[in-house]
């Protein structure tokens, strides 16, 4: 079973939630009008919604209000749209106050005693229990409860179906006379009696009230909601209304909601006044600008400090790098005379490493004619097949060191020379298996020997590639403030290759060396700092600050042996006059355009200036407050 409730239109959700409070149905309905305050607000809904989870209790809202039911769907409540048969199928129940008895009143005024309102016990569970019992004195009582609610208040349950009054005006008129003493209806005895639909409920304070629960009242109240009629008609029920419980959480958290959305809005419409509508000044300044020229020389010693005898502080790098570089020989035969060539196998017996041989390496018959590999070779290691060691070996072709018919010799043995001392003078060797040819005396020779030019070429390239790792390599390490100087590197050979004599036969040359690789490191940023320091600030009274430039060093000189360099720098000086911002927004302060114009003549460094005011349609001089005006310098221009 449900109980319904009508809410008034200007009803808070105080009041609301004090009938769902009072209430001893699970099922409680709300019948709100159009445009009611509840349904006006989603944080009232959600109120609602979380007391009736609270209480275990199911709402429905019923109104022809579409948009509070949308509110209350969201809210989470049950919605239901208002229709004319709605009463036709509501329930209706009503809370009286704990404790209270059901009274009926006799036609003199007296009360008929609290036995005569009881109903009979076999009429418990029957159809007819909510009609009157007949009391044994024969009267005729109104409808007593026989539930209560889980709070312990009585509840009055009244028929759902009660019967048609044709002429509701007069019994109203029989039934109000009856009770101030007049005359009693043709239908009653002793007692006064009443509809079953009639029922008096106690009051402590004041005379029981009348309460009337038709089916055309409720009706006609509802249409009285809907039409936006608050006062009561001829029609009207009396009702004696529950007064609500209230509820001072509810309150103060609606409130706290009220002032903080209230609070938020205010400040954000404060914020966007005083952003927009405030007004606001950009002035943009251009200086001037000015490139100078400086050269300037610096002396530096290894492990000295930064002073006026030792103006820059520098430091020595030093590797050791190992390269090898082959170069290919420009040298002819200068005679007619032609040597004798072949072909040889070269023999690794010595270990497990592999050998290199450069070319040129000589190899010596018994006899002792020399022959010389035409490039350079590698012999492989030995190897182990089936447990036994077997020597590497590589084919290489070779040519007489001297020209002439004696080197066509038949296929022999050869050792290396320059092993021999050596262990590895027994452990290699060659062999050819055919006979030299080509050795004689005439026809014109096309064979390639080794130049003087080769072998300096040999080891400019060497020095070049020593020196090209040497800064690959300590670059890395540098800061971005450090330099080195490409120019004035030092690289000293650690050790003399075995290189070919000039007109050795050949037609490569392979250069494996080692070097001693040194340079001076020293701060590119003091030197630019010690360059502005120099440069000319005050130019036809204005005063200049450097804002960047550009260093080239050339002509410098280094001395490793004694850790002493000279460093010649040429610099570019960028420049551009000194603007007070402070000065000059304080001189704008609350001027116009002719204002502008009278502060910039005090200020000779600004070439030129704008003011972007904010908002611009009605805003035309720079405002009074120093935090709305803003100093912003452009990039300088060319001084005329």
């Amino acid at each position: 079973m449900s109980q319904t409730f009508y809410i008034e239109s200007d009803e808070e959700i105080i009041s609301v939630i004090g009938h769902l409070r009072k209430s001893s149905q699970e099922e409680n309905i709300f019948v709100f009008p159009k445009r009611a305050l509840v349904l006006q607000s989603i944080i009232n809904l959600r109120l609602l919604e979380r007391e009736a989870g609270k209480l275990g209790k199911k709402i429905i809202i019923v109104s022809q209000d579409e948009v509070g039911r949308m509110l209350a769907e969201k809210a989470g409540l049950e919605t239901e749209n208002y229709s004319e048969d709605f009463s036709q199928k509501s329930s209706y129940m009503e809370l009286t106050p704990a404790g209270a008895e059901p009274t009926q009143f006799l036609s003199g005024g007296g009360a008929v005693p609290k036995e005569a309102n009881m109903p009979h016990l076999d009429a418990i569970g029957s159809s007819n229990f909510y009609v009157a019992q007949e009391s044994t004195s024969g009267t005729k009582s109104v409808p007593a409860p026989a539930v209560s609610s889980g709070s312990g208040m009585p509840l009055r349950v009244r028929n759902t179906t009660p019967e048609k009054l044709t002429s509701l005006n007069s019994k109203r008129f029989d039934q109000m006379s009856a009770l101030s003493g007049g005359q009693t209806p043709s239908h009653t005895s002793n007692v006064a009696t009443f509809p079953a639909q009639f029922s008096f409920l106690p009051s402590q304070s004041s005379p029981p009230r009348l309460k009337r629960t038709s089916e055309s009242d409720r009706s006609e109240r509802l249409k009285n909601f809907y039409s936006g009629t608050t006062k009561a008609t001829a029609t009207t029920r009396w009702e004696e209304e529950p007064k609500p419980i209230p509820s001072t959480t509810v309150g103060k958290r609606a409130r706290m909601i009220f002032f903080a959305l209230g609070g938020i809005s205010l400040f954000s419409l404060v914020t966007v006044i005083l952003f927009f509508f405030l007004p606001k000044a950009e002035v943009q300044v251009t200086p001037y600008r000015i490139v100078q020229t400086v050269d300037k020389e610096f002396d530096g010693t290894a492990g000295g400090s930064a002073s006026d005898e030792n103006p820059l502080a520098v430091r020595i790098l030093e590797k050791e790098k190992e390269v090898s570089v082959t170069v290919a020989t420009t040298g002819t035969s200068g005679g007619t005379s032609q040597k004798a060539h072949g072909s040889v196998i070269i023999y690794n017996n010595y270990s497990t490493d592999s050998q290199s041989l450069v070319a040129t390496t000589r190899f010596e018959t018994t006899d002792g004619k020399i022959f010389r590999l035409e490039s350079g070779v590698t012999v492989p290691a030995m190897t182990t097949i089936n447990g036994k060691q077997e020597p590497g070996a590589i084919e290489a072709q070779v040519i007489a060191d001297q020209a002439g018919e004696g080197y066509n010799i038949d296929a022999t043995t050869f050792t290396i020379p320059g092993f021999k001392g050596g262990p590895k003078y027994d452990k290699f060797s060659a062999k050819s298996t055919k006979a030299m040819v080509g050795g004689g005396s005439s026809g014109i020779s096309d064979v390639a020997i080794v130049a003087k030019v080769d072998l300096d070429t040999a080891l400019r390239e060497a020095e070049g590639k020593a020196k090209e790792t040497f800064l690959n390599e300590v670059r890395d390490g540098l800061t971005e403030e450090e330099k080195i100087l490409d120019d004035q590197i030092d690289i000293v050979p650690l050790v003399s290759p075995d290189l070919p004599s000039v007109g050795t036969v050949a037609n490569a040359i392979d250069y494996n060396g080692s070097f001693a690789v040194r340079a001076f490191v020293f701060s590119k940023k003091v030197i630019k700092e010690k360059i502005q320091d120099a440069s000319e600030k005050n130019i036809q009274g204005i005063l200049f600050q450097p804002i960047v430039s550009s260093v080239t060093y050339a002509d410098s000189s280094a001395d490793f042996s004694q850790g002493v360099i000279r460093i010649r720098a040429h610099a570019l000086v960028t420049m551009e006059s000194d603007i007070d911002e402070e000065k000059l927004r304080g001189m704008l302060l609350g001027k116009n355009e002719e204002g502008i114009k009278q502060v910039l003549e005090s200020f000779p460094e600004i070439k030129n200036i704008q003011v972007l005011f904010h908002p611009e349609w009605f805003v035309s001089s720079i405002p009074n407050s120093l935090e709305r005006v803003s100093i912003v310098t452009l990039p300088g221009e060319d001084k005329p």
